[in-house]
């Protein structure tokens, strides 16, 4: 069996199991396994990873488990990947609010467009910046 598996197997479901079907078999198995069972860590472990839509894309992608599956934060990033994408989406809302004034002196005819246009392009790159360290651990 692959490790990529190894979750999956825990919680008795197939990789491609939905969210529903997670929650379900992780309910089903802690009804059976109370905590004081030595099969709860690993349910628990094994749910909380696959419960989480990040986590669960990067032990698909990797087959690991970070730090043993115990997260440090709410989704195991690390505290500068952290920061950055706090940075990150505080810079996309305040282009969010320099779009909506451009916007609104556009319509206004108080300015052309091309401020409007700059200005929703660079919130733009800053969202998808935001993501792609969504996928850095």
């Amino acid at each position: 069996m692959s490790q990529n598996k190894e979750l999956y197997t825990v919680l008795g479901v197939d990789q491609s199991a939905s969210d529903a079907e997670i929650k379900a078999a992780y309910e089903s198995l802690i009804a059976r396994n109370p905590q004081g069972s030595p099969l709860y860590p690993r349910i628990v472990e094994a749910y909380t990873i696959l419960s989480d839509m990040d986590s669960r894309a990067a032990y698909d992608l990797t087959g690991k488990i970070r730090k043993g599956g115990i997260r440090r934060h709410r989704d195991g990033r690390s505290d500068r990947t952290e920061k950055a994408r706090y940075a990150l989406n505080t810079l996309f809302l305040a282009g969010a609010a320099v779009t909506t004034v451009l916007f609104i002196l556009q319509l206004g005819g108080a300015i052309g467009s091309l401020p409007f246009y700059i200005a929703c392009g660079t919130s733009l790159l800053i969202k998808i910046a935001e993501y792609i360290l969504r996928l850095i651990p």
